[in-house]
């Protein structure tokens, strides 16, 4: 345990756990509303 605690710092770890439930939230949004981001940026 103690490796891992310095393989990763806590702020790395929030920053990985943010980054993560950022995308969960994006997939979530997208199937619910049927929106695509890779059409989106497509029709820029």
């Amino acid at each position: 345990m103690t490796l891992f605690n310095k393989v990763f710092s806590t702020r790395t770890l929030v920053q990985i756990v943010c980054v993560l439930g950022a995308v969960v939230v994006m997939k979530v949004l997208s199937s619910d509303y049927d929106f695509s981001w890779a059409t989106a940026l497509a029709a820029e």
